[in-house]
């Protein structure tokens, strides 16, 4: 029989009842500290990052983990003894490790339970070593001996362990992704043409956010704002050559990094996102924000599908960047 557990992330509204449950019902496979604070101010923290991830089957609670991304680390995986299949903690590891793989984590922690430590084997974690917990801060106070770590990317996409080398080679940080909470994003399949930008080169979107695209360039000038595109799609390698050429022209990693993304995390990968200018301003300047152009924007562009992804003190500390704008989904659809 197919297991047919629903494994997503949690919302806010759920978090009083997930607290609930962890306290009176609900064992934990892992061996996890004290912390101050309630329950629930502990589960919050972790919504804005969907690192707190559910299992549900028939509507009702089958088990949940917690997620400490800064750490790598699965603070908990609580199990209904009642509900809960095998497969469900199976399951709920499986997405707590695409979740840190996404962000370009190299290894999961985890402080497990004797009891649970064989299962967790299956998994493919392995017990680290006496002296290498002794160095890490995953361990904390609780015991070495329960410290269990997986490399994620033994079965990682030969693509992904590609691109995480050549990161490797600038000189990123590992927690790059994490850190600036700036998952790597796949490069787009289908693309369809929008036109030129202004340097003359022909751009690309995925077809809805093309349609949106369209309808917002409409819109603007209907009202007398001409939007203009500097860019669009650009695919892994092109950000990879954009990077190498800074360092080229002696620039240092973390200088580039604060004003464009990592090869691999750029939003134009998606197809989704767009630079824009508008006549009489000069590309790619925070002098944009003093336009028409992004007034207009500012105000309609959510209309569309369209927010301004990295605003004035943005927590992917990315320099403000009033020309870049991504599409998400059409409201109310």
């Amino acid at each position: 029989m197919s297991d047919t557990t629903n494994i997503r992330p949690a919302r806010t509204a759920e978090l009083p009842t997930l607290a609930k449950l962890i306290a009176t019902q609900l064992p934990d496979m892992m061996a996890a500290q004290k912390r101050p604070g309630t329950i629930e101010s502990h589960l919050a923290r972790l919504i804005p990052d969907q690192s707190l991830i559910i299992a549900t089957a028939d509507n009702r609670l089958t088990g949940l983990t917690a997620v400490d991304l800064d750490n790598c680390q699965v603070l908990a995986c609580y199990l209904d003894p009642a509900t809960a299949s095998p497969e469900t903690p199976r399951r709920l590891f499986r997405a707590a490790e695409r979740l840190a793989l996404s962000y370009g984590a190299r290894r999961l922690f985890c402080t497990a339970k004797t009891r649970v430590s064989g299962f967790m084997a299956g998994l493919g974690y392995e017990a680290v070593e006496k002296d290498e917990a002794a160095e890490t801060s995953h361990a904390g106070p609780a015991p070495s001996e329960g410290l269990m770590v997986k490399n994620l990317l033994v079965k990682a996409r030969p693509e992904l362990k590609a691109l995480l080398a050549r990161l490797d080679e600038f000189g990123l940080p590992h927690d790059y992704g994490i850190s600036r909470r700036m998952p790597i994003i796949p490069e787009a399949s289908t693309l369809v043409p929008i036109g030129r930008d202004i340097f003359e080169r022909d751009q690309r979107l995925t077809p809805s956010a093309a349609t949106a695209w369209n309808r917002m360039r409409a819109a603007a000038a209907g009202r007398g704002v001409e939007l203009q595109l500097v860019s669009a799609f650009r695919t892994v390698s092109y950000q990879t050559n954009l990077v190498q050429r800074k360092l080229d022209e002696g620039q240092s990693i973390h200088k580039i990094l604060s004003v464009t993304a990592a090869p691999g995390y750029s939003e134009h990968h998606s197809g989704r996102a767009i630079d824009l200018t508008c006549p009489g301003q000069t590309p790619l300047e925070e002098e944009f924000a003093e336009s028409t152009a992004y007034r207009w924007l500012k105000s309609n562009a959510g209309v569309y599908g369209f927010k301004e992804s990295y605003p004035r003190n943005n927590r992917h500390r990315v320099q403000w960047e009033p020309w870049h704008w991504c599409y998400h989904h059409r409201p109310g659809r």
